[in-house]
């Protein structure tokens, strides 16, 4: 081997091989390729002779430009075999350069190993005769005809099953390591017949749906993405609070520091300055450094809800110059002129018909606005405007107060939000005025001094509960019941103390309502109507103010508003933001009971309001038909009046708890439409309720708004209840007798007709109104939702996991009809209950379907089931 130069000393076989010949066929030589042919049994193998070249000589044949080699010597033992140098294996430098050989070809069916004497001996003598560049020729030719035949061979460096090897030759593997059959290209018309099952109409169906299924998997991703993309606008700054000098007080109350307050100008000075938000990590100090080793008690009241790192972020916000102003056309000035104006018309009438009536009084003690000897003199229309008209444009008036107060109490929340600052959690987010009582509505907004609120339930309280009341009191007739005579003059007269009180509730009426005409100069920060669930979904999209509803799925009020205190919160560019970061919050947390009903429809208080209708409608018939009892009424004429207002007010409550529940009771069905989710009863017209109700099939819903019409019918009936019930049965009326009676019939101010219409009318609507509350206390007294809601924060709290969030990206412009369009593109239905939230862990709320589980009061679904990760644990063995 010293005289074979380096290319040919690479992959020689073994020495012990006798036998060997360059006549044998090269696919041979490296390891016999497999053949799709039978191999013939090995004795009709032709014996194999060695032919006097080597591996120089062999190279020289395919490449007869190259000069022979120095080195090659025909003196080579004829026991030794040698092999040809391997195409991956770069030779090392000679004394010649060797020319570099082309790609290796892949073998063809013609360079295998054929077991045919005749075929074998005519490729040994084509060998010995013919010239190399003749053997490329005959080589690229076997190529093109095994190709077209189609034969097939493996990699020479794959294990060839069922080889059989040459007779007395060792033979040695030699992995050549390249795949060579790529330089023989694809057969085509193999390939194409290879068994392809053929396609049908099934799998095509398959691949649209998986392709469907991609293409929604891509663009949930996508719009997941989107979700808090406006965080990515935000600057931030460093800060570290500084301590100043201790301040020397007494007690525990600690204000807001001058370095606070340098620090929150002046991150809001740069907020205004560059355009943009600007956060600033807020490190809080050591407060024992600064109260001096103040006790323990103070230490730990002021560094509670601390991060385990220590710092919380403030985001300060620049002023929009574009606020959007956007609200609904009940809050706008032309409708609270038209109520001002209303109400000091009615004033001047009401004042004007007093000094009328003491006018005729006195110039004849018979005479008064309206004068008759009978009810039954009068015509119809005289005795409508006398009995019926005050009182039921005073009720009609009302009810126009109550479209502007549900407005103004569902969204003054945003308003809050839409301040330069923000504000809290317990003026913003956790904020119920609407489930809340309404004549307890002042003192509330008194407390939070929102003084929009206030005005607007004062308001609203004195003209459709108060008013009415004092003007049924305000018109009597005269003379009085013991003295009048079948026979007399009897006059409508207005009692001026009851008028002075009735016209001083409508001046104050005005002054309320002018009052807030200046309070909504107000920017709302609104683009629309923030209507249902989707409203306040669309708002939550850009920011991370989900983040802080983490763990309060289930969670009651009072534990979000505790989570909640320690910040601020914002309405900028119609989005809701985490605003200042409130250190040391002060704010009292009140128990509200972990009951999830609003207070109306629990038994505790629903069982009594019922009781009470009840007892109400009991005392009509003793009223009116009782010896002794009508005296009650002739003295308080407004007495029923008033005991119907009380009816009115706290129906008033139910059907307000009724209205927001239904959008929560319609998912808790689970498999809700997408119109559920921007379904809002709370801002509609008392009037149109019972109708729209209707269209959206939520007949209870219906049925409780008509019964808000009939307290106000009922209060203008029982306001005729004065006289004494026995003389309009017939026979009793004591027209036959002509006795001098006081109580007769035709001394009282009622006719047998409008009596009875009235006293029916008014016995139907109570029982009507007792069937509707005991329907609705036994639909809707059922525990079906973890807490209260009425909130913001009650909503964000039900979906800051929620998969539904992805498709109220860049919709918060959208008003409720685009906003019920676009979900219904979607072509999902939504639920209340469990869900994989988008984090991967179960949460409860409300997201679209499928959901996991049904919501049951009291049952935490995740405890219920064992998961993969829980088997083998000591809990679950």
């Amino acid at each position: 081997m010293e005289g074979v130069p380096s290319p040919l000393q690479v992959g020689s076989p073994a020495q012990s091989r006798h036998t060997s010949s360059d006549s044998v066929p090269t696919a041979l030589r490296t390891g016999s390729p497999a053949i799709d042919r039978g191999t013939p049994p090995l004795p009709s193998r032709p014996p194999l002779t060695r032919k006097n070249t080597s591996g120089s000589d062999r190279l020289s044949q395919l490449f007869p430009s190259r000069p022979p080699s120095v080195i090659s010597s025909p003196d080579i033992p004829s026991s030794r075999r040698t092999s040809y140098p391997s195409p991956l294996i770069p030779a090392s430098d000679t004394s010649y350069r060797i020319p570099r050989a082309p790609a290796p070809p892949s073998f063809s069916e013609d360079t295998s190993y054929n077991s045919t004497p005749d075929h074998f001996d005519q490729q040994s003598s084509q060998v010995s005769q013919a010239s190399g560049t003749k053997r490329l020729l005959n080589r690229l030719t076997s190529l093109r005809s095994a190709r077209a035949r189609g034969g097939e061979y493996n990699r020479l460096d794959d294990e060839e099953s069922g080889r059989v090897r040459l007779r007395g030759v060792q033979e040695v593997e030699e992995p050549v390591g390249y795949d060579l059959s790529g330089y023989d290209g694809l057969p085509m018309k193999s390939f194409g017949s290879t068994g392809q099952k053929k396609q049908t109409v099934a799998d095509g169906f398959e691949q649209q749906r998986q392709l469907n299924e991609a293409g929604y998997a891509a663009e949930f991703e996508r719009l997941e993405a989107q979700l808090g993309a406006g965080m990515s606008s935000i600057v931030e700054v460093p800060f570290t609070h500084k301590p100043g000098a201790p301040e020397q007080k007494i007690g525990h109350k600690r204000g807001i520091s001058n370095s606070d307050f340098t620090a929150n100008e002046a991150a809001q000075q740069e907020a205004e300055k560059s355009g943009g938000i600007v956060a600033v990590a807020d490190v809080p100090i050591d407060i024992s450094d600064t109260f001096g080793g103040g006790d323990f008690e103070t230490r730990s009241a002021l560094t509670i809800n601390q991060n385990d790192d220590g710092s919380k972020t403030s985001y300060y916000f620049p002023e929009d110059p574009d606020m959007p102003a956007w609200r609904p056309f009940s809050m706008g000035w032309p409708w609270l002129s038209f109520l001002v104006i209303i109400a000091l018309i009615l004033a001047g009438v009401q004042e004007f018909l007093c000094q009328l009536s003491m006018k005729r009084s006195r110039e004849d003690e018979t005479n008064g606005l309206i004068r008759f000897k009978k009810p039954g003199d009068l015509t119809v229309l005289e005795y409508f405007t006398w009995k019926y008209a005050p009182v039921l444009f005073f009720v009609i008036y009302g009810i126009l107060w109550q479209i502007t107060d549900f407005e103004v109490k569902r969204l003054e929340p945003f308003y809050q939000l839409s301040k330069k600052s923000g504000a809290t959690a317990a003026e913003s987010l956790n904020m119920d005025y609407v489930t809340f009582m309404s004549w307890l509505v002042p003192l509330r907004a008194l407390r939070h001094k929102q003084y929009a609120v206030i005005y607007i339930s004062l308001a609203t309280l004195i003209a459709s509960s108060l008013v009415p009341v004092l003007q049924s009191a305000s018109v009597n007739i005269y003379p009085k019941q013991k003295d009048r005579k079948a026979e007399d003059w009897k006059s409508i007269r207005i009692d001026p103390p009851w008028s002075r009180a009735v016209t001083a509730c409508l001046v104050f009426v005005a002054i309320c309502g002018s009052v807030l005409m200046y309070e909504m100069r107000r920017k709302s920060g609104l683009l629309s109507d923030p209507k249902g669930i989707a409203g306040v979904a669309a708002m939550a999209t850009r920011s991370h103010i989900l983040a802080d509803f983490h763990g309060l799925d289930t969670a009651p009020l009072n534990k979000i508003h505790k989570q909640l205190r320690h910040r601020r919160y914002i309405l900028h560019k119609s989005a809701l933001w985490q605003g200042e970061y409130i250190r040391n919050s002060k704010e009292r947390i009140h128990e509200h009971g972990s009951d999830p009903r609003p207070m109306m429809l629990r038994p505790i208080a629903g069982i009594p309001f019922i009781g009470y209708i009840v007892a109400f409608t009991a005392s009509i018939p003793v009223f009116m038909f009782v010896d002794g009892a009508n005296t009650v009424t002739e003295q308080l004429p407004f007495l029923l009046t008033a005991l119907a207002t009380i009816v009115k007010l706290l129906w008033g409550a139910m059907n307000c708890a009724i209205r927001m529940l239904e959008p929560f009771y319609v998912l808790s069905n689970r498999r809700a439409p997408a119109k559920t989710l921007t379904l809002d009863y709370t801002g509609t017209n008392p009037i149109f309720l019972p109708f729209k109700a209707l269209m959206n099939r939520h007949y209870l819903v219906a049925a409780v708004g008509m019964g808000s019409i009939l307290t106000e019918i009922l209060t203008v009936c029982v306001s005729s209840f004065t006289v004494d019930g026995k003389k309009f049965i017939p026979g009793n009326g004591g027209e036959e007798d002509h006795d001098d009676d006081p109580h007769d019939r035709y001394n009282s101010g009622e006719t047998f007709r409008s009596f009875w219409i009235s006293f029916m009318l008014v016995i139907l609507i109570l029982i009507v109104l007792i069937c509707i509350a005991a329907l609705a206390l036994k639909r809707r007294s059922q525990k079906f939702m973890p807490r209260q809601i009425g909130t913001i924060a009650s909503v964000l709290a039900f979906i800051h996991q929620s998969k539904m969030l992805v498709n109220f990206v860049d919709a918060e412009k959208y008003d409720s009809t685009q906003m019920t369009k676009h979900l219904e593109k979607q072509g999902k239905t939504y639920a209340l209950g469990w869900f994989s939230g988008r984090d991967g862990d179960d949460h409860c709320g409300i997201d679209e379907e499928p959901v996991l589980a049904p919501y049951s009061y009291g049952v935490d679904w995740t405890k219920t089931r064992v998961l993969g990760s829980h088997i083998g644990t000591w809990e679950h063995y």
